[in-house]
C-alpha cells in the first residue's frame, strides 16, 4: 500500500490529491495551517470509505523547523514514504510601490523555501530506503516573470530549477523527481484574479496531475493544452516585447 504525504492538502489542489491517492487505497497523510480543515477533509474521505490511513498535521511549510518535526512523525506513522507532494503555495498580485515587502517575503518563504524544507525532512527517508518521489507543484509563471507577480513568478521558477538540479543529485538514492507546471486551475490561489484564461475545474485539473505523479514524469504541464504552446512562446518571446507587456 502506497505511502503518500501531501502539503497544502486544505483545499484546491492538495485537497483533490489527496481525493485520489484515497481512492486508490493509499495511507495518505495531510498537511496545512488550518488544522480544522484538516479534520474535515480526513473525515470525509473516511466517511466515503477510504481503506488506507488518513492521517493530518498542522504544518506551515514556511517555518523550517515545522518541516523536520511533522514530516518525519508522519512518515513514521504511516509505516514509511513513497510519495511527497510539495504543493503548499499562497500568491500576492499587486504592482512595485503598491504591494507589501513583508507579503513578497512570505510567498517565496512558501512557495520556495518551505519545498526545499520540505525535501530536506523527506530526503533522509528515501535514501534509507533506496526509494522514493518527491513531486513539486511549480507554475507556468515560472517560464517568464509576470508583471503584476513578481514573487510569485519568481518563487515558482526558483521551485522549478531547484528540482531540476535536485534530480540529478537524489537518483542514486533511487529517488525520481517530478515537477507538475499546472495553467489556470479554479483554486482559492487564483479565484480573485480579475482574468483566467482556459481556467479548468479543479477535479480535472487534479486527476491530470495525479496521472503525470503516478507515471513519474520528469516534467508536466497542465492541462497539456493549450499551456503547452503557450509556454512555448512565452520562453521565446524577446525582452524588449515581454517587457512591454506590463505597460499601461
Amino acid at each position: 500500500m502506497k505511502n503518500v504525504l501531501i502539503t497544502g492538502a486544505s483545499s484546491g489542489i492538495g485537497k483533490e490529491l489527496a481525493r485520489l491517492y484515497a481512492e486508490a487505497g493509499a495511507n495518505v497523510a495531510l498537511t496545512a495551517r488550518r488544522k480544522d480543515s484538516l479534520k474535515k477533509i480526513a473525515d470525509e474521505l473516511k466517511s466515503s470509505g477510504a481503506k488506507g490511513k488518513i492521517l493530518f498535521a498542522s504544518l506551515d511549510v514556511s517555518d523550517t523547523d515545522q518541516n523536520f518535526k511533522v514530516i518525519p512523525k508522519l512518515a513514521k506513522e504511516l509505516g514509511g514514504l513513497d510519495l511527497i507532494v510539495l504543493n503548499a503555495g499562497i500568491s500576492t498580485t499587486a504592482s512595485f510601490g503598491g504591494r507589501s515587502f513583508e507579503a513578497d517575503r512570505a510567498v517565496i518563504e512558501t512557495n520556495l523555501i518551505g519545498a526545499m524544507a520540505g525535501v530536506e525532512a523527506a530526503l533522509p527517508i528515501f535514501q534509507k530506503q533506496k526509494s522514493g518521489q518527491i513531486a513539486a507543484i511549480s507554475s507556468v509563471a515560472s517560464f517568464r516573470g509576470l508583471p503584476g507577480s513578481a514573487s510569485y513568478s519568481s518563487s515558482k521558477a526558483g521551485l522549478s530549477t531547484y528540482m531540476e538540479a535536485l534530480r540529478g543529485e537524489v537518483r542514486r538514492y533511487g529517488v525520481s523527481v517530478t515537477v507538475i507546471h499546472p495553467g489556470f486551475i479554479d483554486t482559492p490561489i487564483n479565484n480573485q484574479m480579475k482574468s483566467r484564461p482556459f481556467v479548468v475545474p479543479v477535479e480535472k485539473g487534479a486527476r491530470k496531475i495525479y496521472k503525470r505523479i503516478e507515471n513519474k514524469v520528469l516534467s508536466a504541464t497542465v492541462p497539456w493544452f493549450p499551456w503547452v504552446f503557450l509556454g512555448y512562446f512565452m520562453k521565446r518571446i524577446p525582452e524588449f516585447l515581454w517587457s512591454k507587456i506590463g505597460l499601461k
